[in-house]
């Protein structure tokens, strides 16, 4: 028997989601971008999927971005919100030291950008408190980011 202990990181896809997803591996893989009739038909069956997920989440699916993993997904994330906050003069970052690589690499990119990070101490056991993070936020605070559950250590949030 197989036990496979990193499902935070990548987990066997679920049967259902198979299913869907097959005709796309196998033979409707054009891209959606694309102004032709195949490229067209992806991009519907993509919006179709923004709708559906919406749906299931109860949220506008104008909201809703794709991204092939958690790296790309955290390093938009916090390349926007910084960005934003810029725009309003706000250029000060604020996370933890334990965060995933992809959170403090993309910290350490903002950073050479100009913008400024502190990143906080944890607890033995991992844990940030609400103290900790209400003191380090400022005027210029454009971001908080902090993990609920770590991927190393297994600690998770209340």
């Amino acid at each position: 028997m197989k036990v496979y202990a990193d499902n935070a990181a990548t987990t066997t896809i679920s049967q259902h989601a198979l299913a869907e997803m097959i005709q796309y591996y196998d033979g409707k893989y054009e891209n959606a971008s694309s102004l032709h009739t195949q490229g067209q038909a992806a991009a519907d069956a993509l919006e179709n999927a923004r709708l559906r997920i919406a749906t299931c989440l109860h949220c506008d699916a104008k909201g809703l971005y794709f991204t092939s993993g958690g790296s790309e997904s955290d390093n938009q994330a916090l390349i926007t919100a910084a960005h934003l906050g810029a725009k309003k003069g706000k250029r000060h970052l604020i996370s933890t030291k334990i965060e995933h690589h992809a959170v403090l690499h993309t910290l350490e990119r903002l950073a050479k950008e100009g913008f400024e990070v502190t990143l906080l101490d944890v607890s033995r056991e991992g844990m940030v408190t609400a103290e900790q993070v209400e003191a380090a936020i400022r005027e210029d605070t454009a971001l908080v980011s902090v993990m609920f559950a770590n991927n190393e250590i297994g600690t998770k949030g209340c």
